[in-house]
C-alpha cells in the first residue's frame, strides 16, 4: 500500500544529511523534558488553533516557578498549551524539540537573560513566525524600549493583568496566523508558477500538509471534491515499479542541494489505465539545509511517450503495450497474433541525395500508406483496435496483427504491404520509391514478451533485407543464433577497440621499373582473445555499424606514422611511403579531415610520407563535397588514391575532375589476367586511363613473375603481392628492408622510359631538399 511509502520517505527526509529529524503525527508534543511542566488541555477554543486540530501551543519561560504557574493555570483555562522552562538555556533546548506558537519570556533570569534567548529566537525565526512576549517589571521602561528593539512582538508589564494578558496574546497569535497563512499562500504560487503552470501542488512537509490544485485533480478523472489532498492518496496512485524511485528522488541529497528535481512516472486514473505525467518541482529549505516545503507542477505527458511527433504514430512504447495486452491470448478464442517489423530500403538514399525534410515527409507519407493496408485506421482507440502501425524508430515500422484466422494471413499483409510500398511517393517535384524488407514473428509462445516477438520480427527483417531487400521472411530460431553470435562479435569488437586488440601489418609496395620497395600498405589486423585472426573483411562492417570507424581509423592512423617515421629514421633510404585504407564510413564523416590532419600534427611526420586509398563508392556518395576534401588533402601533400577499382561503380566522366594521384587495380583482374583475354583488356584499359590522367597505378595481388612481366609491359607503375612479401608486423619491417632483393621484370634496364622516370625522380628529391 502506499501509506508505507509515504511515511518511508518522510523517514527519508528526515534521515537524509541535509535533514534535521521531523515530529510526524502531531504538531503539538505532549511529552515533558527535564525543566519542563507540563498543565492539562481544557476544551478546544475556537479560532485558536495551531492547525484544524490542534490547540495553540504557548512556551512560558521564567526562572520564578509560582511566576509560571500562574501564567500557565490561566492560559490553560483558557483553551491554550501550555509548556514551560525555568531556564534561558531550558527555552533554547524547548525549542529545539517543538516550535511553539508563542512565547512569553521573562527578561530578568539568571544565567541567559531573555535578551539572550530573543537574539537567538530571533537568529532562528522571524517576528511573523515566531511571536515573543516580553515580560518585564513595571519600572523597567528601558528594557521595554530594548525588547522592541531585539525583535520582540509585544511586552507585559508585572504584575499582570489576567484579561490584557489574554488580549496581547491572542491579538499576537491572530496575527501571527494570518501572516503565516498569507506567507504560505504567496510561496505555494510562487513556488508552482516555477515548476509548472498545468496541474499544481505544494507538500508542507514540516505539517505534513499537501495542497493538489483542481486541475492535478482533474488529470486523473477527478473533480476538486472528490479526491482528498493527501500526501498518501497521491503515493497510492504511483505506478509499484516507479514509487520507490520517486521516493529516493525526493529524498535524495542532489535534490535538496540543487533545489529542483523531474521525473516521469506513471499515475493511476480514474478509468484504472496509468497515465505518464512530469513531475517537476523545487525544494525550499530554511536557513540550516532543512526542506520545510516542496512545490511544482504535474503535467500530463502520455501522448508525447506513446506517440510519434513526426507521422502521429504511435511509438514503440505503446506497441509494446498494445502487443503486451494480445501476445498470450488463446489463439483458439481470440485467433492468432504476429509482429510485422518493417524497414525502408530506400530511405537513405532519398534523406542523403534530397535532404531531411524530404525524408520526414516520406516517413509520413508511408505512416499514411501503412495506415490503409489495415483493416481498420482506428489506432487512436488504442485498445479496442485488433490492428495497428507504430514507428519504431529512424525509418522502421512494427505492425501489430491480431485476431488473424491463421498463420498465412500475416504473410498477405506483409506482401501488400511491400506492393504498396514499391509504388512512388511524391516529394515535393520529386517521384521515389521507398520499398520495404519485412521480417514476421508470431506470438504463441507462452513465455515470450513483447520485447522479445518484436526482436525476431527485427532479426527476421535483416534476413529479408540481406537477401535481397523487397521481401519478408518469418523469423526461426536458427535466425536467433546467428543475430546472438552477431552481438557477441559487436561487444568483441567494442572490447577490442577499448583495448586496443587491432594492430597492423605492412606489405611492401614495389616499383616494377627498379624493383625498389616505395612504401607499404597498413593492414589492420585483429587477434581475437580466442586466438584466431580475424579478417577486416569481417569486423570493419561491424565496426561501421556501431559508429565506431573514425575512432578505429584514427588508432590506425596513429600506429602507422609511428611506424613509417621509423623506417624513415636511417638518412641513405628514400622516403618510404605508408598506404593507409579508409573505409566509405570513414571517409563520409564530417569531421574526418580535422581528425586527419590533427593526428598527422600530434605524431609530426611528414604528410608527404602519407596515401589515403579510399573506395569507388565512398568518392562518388558525394561528388563536390569529396572532391573539396581530396583537394584540401593534397595542398597539406597527403598522396589520394581509388582503392580496388573497377570492382565499383564511379563515373568516369566525373573521374578526371577528381585531383587524385594513384589508381589501384583489384586482385580479382590480376588473378586472372593470364588465362582471361577479356579480363586483361579491363587491366590494360585501367592502365591507360591511368595513364591519360598521369596517375600512378598500383596491382595488388601479384603472385607470379609472369603476371609481374604483363603488368610492367602494360605500363603498371607499382604492384604488391606474395611474390616480393606477405604482410608482415611492424617489428619486422626493418630487417626486411635490409634483407630485401630488388625484383625487377626482364627488360626492365633496358627500358629508356624507366631510366627517364628515375632520373626525374632522383631530381625532384634534389629540388626538395
Amino acid at each position: 500500500m502506499c501509506v508505507p511509502a509515504a511515511r518511508k520517505l518522510n523517514q527519508q527526509l528526515s534521515a537524509c544529511t541535509v535533514c534535521a529529524p521531523y515530529e510526524q503525527e502531531t504538531d503539538v508534543i505532549q511529552s515533558t523534558p527535564q525543566h519542563a511542566d507540563t498543565f492539562p488541555h481544557p476544551a478546544d477554543q475556537s479560532g485558536l488553533k495551531s492547525t484544524a486540530d490542534s490547540r495553540p501551543v504557548v512556551l512560558v519561560v521564567d526562572d520564578e516557578r509560582v511566576n509560571r504557574e500562574i501564567l500557565s493555570r490561566m492560559l490553560v483555562r483558557h483553551g491554550y498549551d501550555v509548556l514551560t522552562a525555568d531556564s534561558g538555556e531550558a527555552a533554547l533546548e524547548r525549542l529545539d524539540e517543538q516550535l511553539p506558537d508563542l512565547v512569553l519570556l521573562d527578561v530578568i533570569m539568571t544565567g541567559l537573560d531573555g535578551f539572550d534567548v530573543l537574539r537567538v529566537i530571533r537568529d532562528r525565526h522571524r517576528d511573523t513566525e515566531l511571536p515573543v512576549i516580553m515580560v518585564t517589571a513595571e519600572s523597567e521602561r528601558e528594557n521595554v524600549v530594548r525588547a522592541f528593539q531585539e525583535g520582540a512582538n509585544d511586552y507585559l508589564t508585572k504584575p499582570l493583568d489576567p484579561q490584557i494578558t489574554l488580549a496581547r496574546v491572542s491579538l499576537q497569535l491572530r496575527l501571527a496566523r494570518a501572516q503565516a497563512e498569507l506567507e504560505r499562500s504567496r510561496e505555494r504560487y510562487t513556488l508552482a508558477a516555477q515548476g509548472s503552470r498545468i496541474g499544481l501542488w505544494d507538500w508542507d512537509v514540516a505539517r505534513r500538509q499537501i495542497f493538489l490544485s483542481a486541475r492535478w485533480k482533474e488529470m486523473l478523472g477527478y473533480t476538486d471534491n472528490e479526491l482528498a489532498s493527501t500526501v498518501d492518496g497521491w503515493f497510492e496512485r504511483i505506478h509499484v515499479d516507479d514509487r520507490e524511485q520517486f521516493i529516493e528522488l525526493l529524498s535524495s541529497r542532489s535534490s535538496m542541494e540543487q533545489g529542483r528535481f523531474e521525473t516521469e512516472i506513471r499515475m493511476r486514473h480514474r478509468d484504472g489505465t496509468y497515465r505518464w505525467m512530469l513531475c517537476s518541482g523545487v525544494v525550499q529549505t530554511d536557513a540550516t539545509g532543512i526542506p520545510r516545503r516542496l512545490a511544482g507542477s504535474l503535467a500530463d505527458v502520455t501522448e508525447g511517450k506513446v506517440r510519434d511527433v513526426l507521422t502521429g504514430l504511435p511509438n514503440r512504447l505503446l506497441f509494446e503495450e498494445q502487443l503486451g495486452r494480445v501476445l498470450h491470448l488463446d489463439p483458439g478464442a481470440f485467433g492468432h497474433c504476429a509482429v510485422l517489423f518493417l524497414d525502408l530500403d530506400n530511405f537513405k538514399l532519398v534523406n542523403d541525395s534530397l535532404g531531411h525534410d524530404a525524408g520526414d515527409l516520406l516517413l509520413c507519407s508511408v505512416a499514411r500508406k501503412l495506415e490503409s493496408c489495415l483493416r481498420t485506421s482506428d489506432i487512436v482507440a488504442r485498445h479496442k483496435s485488433k490492428w495497428s502501425v507504430a514507428r519504431h524508430g529512424g525509418d522502421e515500422f512494427t505492425v501489430l496483427l491480431h485476431g488473424l484466422q491463421c498463420t498465412r494471413d500475416a504473410e498477405v499483409v506483409a506482401d501488400r504491404i511491400i506492393s504498396a510500398l514499391s509504388e512512388p511517393f511524391a516529394i515535393g517535384t520529386h517521384e521515389v520509391a521507398a520499398g520495404a524488407s519485412i521480417g514476421i514473428a508470431f506470438g504463441e509462445t507462452e513465455n515470450k514478451t513483447a520485447a522479445d516477438a518484436i526482436r525476431e520480427a527485427d532479426t527476421a527483417m535483416y534476413y529479408a533485407k540481406t537477401g535481397g531487400r523487397g521481401r519478408f521472411r518469418i523469423f526461426d530460431p536458427e535466425m536467433q543464433t546467428v543475430a546472438s553470435a552477431r552481438l557477441a562479435l559487436e561487444c568483441d569488437v567494442r572490447f577490442a577497440i577499448k583495448n586496443n586488440q587491432f594492430f597492423l601489418e605492412y606489405q611492401p609496395i614495389v616499383r616494377l621499373s627498379s624493383g625498389v620497395i616505395e612504401g607499404f600498405e597498413a593492414l589492420c589486423r585483429w587477434r581475437h582473445p580466442r586466438g584466431e585472426s580475424i579478417g577486416p573483411d569481417v569486423f570493419v562492417p561491424v565496426v561501421e555499424s556501431l559508429g565506431l570507424i573514425g575512432r578505429m581509423g584514427r588508432s590506425v592512423l596513429e600506429m602507422a606514422c609511428v611506424d613509417a617515421i621509423e623506417w624513415n629514421k636511417p638518412q641513405q633510404r628514400h622516403d618510404i611511403s605508408v598506404t593507409i585504407n579508409c573505409s566509405s564510413g570513414e571517409f563520409g564523416q564530417p569531421h574526418f579531415k580535422t581528425d586527419l590532419l590533427r593526428t598527422i600534427e600530434k605524431a609530426e611526420i611528414n604528410p608527404r610520407l602519407l596515401k589515403i586509398e579510399v573506395t569507388e563508392s565512398a568518392l562518388m556518395q558525394n561528388p563536390e563535397y569529396v572532391r573539396s576534401i581530396i583537394s584540401e588533402l593534397r595542398e597539406f601533400g597527403i598522396r589520394i588514391g581509388i582503392d580496388d577499382f573497377g570492382t565499383g561503380y564511379s563515373s568516369l566522366a566525373y573521374l578526371h575532375r577528381l585531383p587524385l594521384d594513384l589508381l589501384k587495380i583489384d586482385k580479382s583482374f590480376v588473378r586472372n589476367m593470364l588465362q582471361c583475354s577479356e579480363t586483361r583488356e579491363i587491366v590494360r584499359t585501367i592502365i591507360t586511363l591511368a595513364q591519360n590522367l598521369n596517375l600512378d597505378i598500383v596491382a595488388e595481388g601479384v603472385e607470379t613473375k609472369e603476371q609481374q612481366q604483363l603488368l610492367f609491359e602494360m605500363g603498371c607503375t607499382h604492384a604488391q603481392g606474395y611474390l616480393y612479401s606477405r604482410s608482415i608486423p611492424a617489428s619486422q619491417v626493418e630487417d626486411f628492408l635490409c634483407t630485401y632483393t630488388p625484383q625487377q621484370p626482364p627488360g626492365a634496364r633496358i627500358r629508356p622510359h624507366s631510366e627517364i622516370e628515375d632520373r626525374l625522380e632522383n631530381a625532384a628529391e634534389l629540388l626538395r631538399q
